[in-house]
């Protein structure tokens, strides 16, 4: 934790928080701990993991995923959820029977919006029994990486192109939880494929290729 950014942070939460107006009397203890750890959060460079976070401030690690999403709703920080997908691929596991990625998320909010966009393609997102984890075949990240980008119909055309190369179906929007790749052998060699074909998603499509070789 650095401490001269935990003390700017603390400033500059508690400005945004409006705490020393007239609102200074309707704070509450909750209100307090959101807003510290809100802060305590800006003064970390990476994600922590809820266990040290628990450990460092002495807290349950079921409390620290409350006050995660108490904190996001009160001071909204942008979630860059293409990075955040990025590297929970690269930490996750792949299933080569089910043609599957299971990756774990810490934090419940880049969770949520990592789920909120896989549900605005697919209808529904495949959970597990553990709360940080997303289930999801191949060809969602795919689909998602291409969301990403800023002209989604140009990629989706261009990735069309290239599976016809490889004899696959093409992807349609009206059905885009189609398994096209679940019956494909090469399946490493097609994604590899296709990463040139993206700049935003590229990140994810790299990540995505490295675990499933």
């Amino acid at each position: 934790m650095d401490k001269e950014k935990l003390q700017e942070s603390i400033l500059n939460r508690i400005e945004e928080s409006q705490l020393f107006t007239n609102r200074f009397a309707s704070f509450n203890k909750s209100d307090y701990e959101v807003l510290m750890f809100t802060a305590y959060l800006d003064s970390i460079e990476e994600d922590p993991l809820d266990y040290d976070i628990s450990i460092a401030l002495g807290i349950p690690e079921s409390k620290v995923r409350t006050l995660r999403v108490k904190s996001q709703l009160q001071y909204p920080r942008e979630i860059k959820w293409e990075e955040k997908l990025t590297l929970a691929i690269k930490k996750g596991t792949y299933d080569p029977v089910q043609k599957q990625i299971t990756i774990t998320i810490e934090d419940p909010s880049v969770r949520n919006r990592i789920k909120h966009e896989v549900e605005s393609h697919y209808g529904t997102a495949n959970l597990s029994f553990n709360t940080k984890q997303l289930i999801l075949p191949v060809e969602s990240f795919l689909i998602l990486a291409a969301c990403a980008e800023e002209n989604t119909d140009e990629v989706i055309k261009k990735i069309n192109k290239e599976l016809r190369t490889f004899e696959i179906e093409e992807i349609e929007k009206a059905n885009f939880n189609n398994r096209f790749l679940k019956s494909v052998n090469n399946i490493g060699t097609i994604v590899n494929s296709l990463a040139s074909l993206y700049t935003i998603g590229t990140g994810i499509i790299n990540a995505v290729t490295l675990l499933i070789q």
